[in-house]
């Protein structure tokens, strides 16, 4: 009867174990969770584990351009591309400010070399301090104002469009006005290597547009006549949402002494002769309905001491059927008169992009 009562005894004892064991919570791993960063816009999320915001976007590009009608050549002839873009935006907060990284890569397929290339485009890391944004690496020239108004531009107009690598402070002063200043690389601007140009900005944005005014001091290349040539560019955007959501109207005047590249026409002859040019631009833009636009722009420059003249017009119709998408016709003319020698140019094109 002991043994009997015993062995009962214990395979109580072994049941009340199984089901205390089985009615104990469960203690599940730790996860991490994908956070929204609201604070820094749309798309933003928080990297899991750390401080930072990522925001992953980027642009699929096609593009295809006539050769040139305007000329004996092959009207059969035409360039054309399929071309991604890449985009790594973050953000943090620290305690000496905000930091900003951005990262661009582009990959293109190219059917005039028949083949593919990778490269990186913008990339910069800024710092948003209380006494100023700062910003190192490569990314847009302070000097840049208009750089076009149409959805392709098949052909080149006459104004500063160039990224560089760079060391700048901005400002902003309160009421819409901006000051900036900036170290920017000179061989960016066939200038001389190992040498930085320095560029200061003033601008001023308002309801109903902009101004801005720009100046930059360019560091020639060996041998030129001046050691030192010069550039300055005026600004102003107006804003004509009375006629529809979206419309404007830019214009734009830019003179250099030895400093070419910042009219957007690099001629290391006029630098090296220390020659003086001047350059017009404008641009305009009007939707029709909140889906359908039209666009023209163009330039005008002169160099009188080189007998150089070049005006450029192009014009583009864009579909925008959903947000990020645009499906753009494109056509332009330009008329160069250098000595005497006239050549004329005549293009047009097409892309289909889409941005996300």
């Amino acid at each position: 009867m002991k043994l009997k009562a015993l062995l009962l005894a214990t395979a109580g004892a072994a049941v009340a174990t199984s089901v205390s064991a089985a009615d104990l919570p469960v203690v599940a791993e730790p996860v991490d969770y994908v956070q929204v960063c609201d604070a820094y816009g749309a798309g933003f999320f928080k990297i899991p584990g750390k401080d930072t915001c990522l925001k992953i976007g980027g642009r699929i590009r096609t593009q295809i351009v006539s050769d040139n009608l305007d000329s004996d050549a092959d009207y059969d002839d035409y360039s054309a591309y399929a071309r991604g873009y890449l985009y790594l935006t973050s953000m943090t907060d620290t305690e000496i400010g905000l930091i900003k990284t951005y990262t661009e890569f582009n990959s293109e397929w190219n059917q005039d070399g028949g083949d593919g290339s990778v490269d990186v485009g913008d990339a910069y890391l800024q710092i948003g301090t209380n006494f100023a944004d700062v910003i190192i690496g490569r990314t847009t020239s302070l000097f840049d104002g208009f750089t076009g108004a149409v959805d392709v531009g098949v052909i080149g107009r006459n104004w500063s469009d160039q990224g560089t690598l760079q060391f700048a402070l901005t400002k902003s002063l309160g009421n819409g006005v901006t000051a900036a200043v900036s170290a920017e690389d000179s061989s960016y601007r066939d200038g001389d290597t190992n040498s930085a140009d320095y560029v200061g900005k003033l601008g001023l944005a308002q309801g109903w547009g902009s101004v801005e005014v720009a100046a930059a001091l360019h560091d020639t290349v060996a041998g030129a006549a001046d050691n030192y040539g010069y550039a300055v560019r005026g600004t102003a955007t107006v804003n004509l949402d009375m006629l529809a959501a979206g419309d404007a109207f830019v214009f734009q005047a830019a003179y250099a002494d030895a400093a070419s590249a910042y009219l957007g026409k690099s001629t290391a002859a006029w630098d090296l002769a220390g020659d003086e040019a001047w350059a017009l631009g404008a641009g305009f833009t009007h939707y029709w309905t909140s889906e359908i636009a039209t666009s023209i722009d163009g330039s005008y420059l002169s160099n009188d001491d080189a007998d150089y003249d070049r005006w450029a017009i192009d014009g583009s119709v864009g579909w925008y059927p959903v947000s990020g998408m645009v499906v753009a016709l494109d056509g332009g003319f330009a008329s160069e008169d250098a000595a005497g020698v006239e050549a004329d140019e005549a293009k047009i094109g097409a892309r289909v992009q889409y941005t996300f």
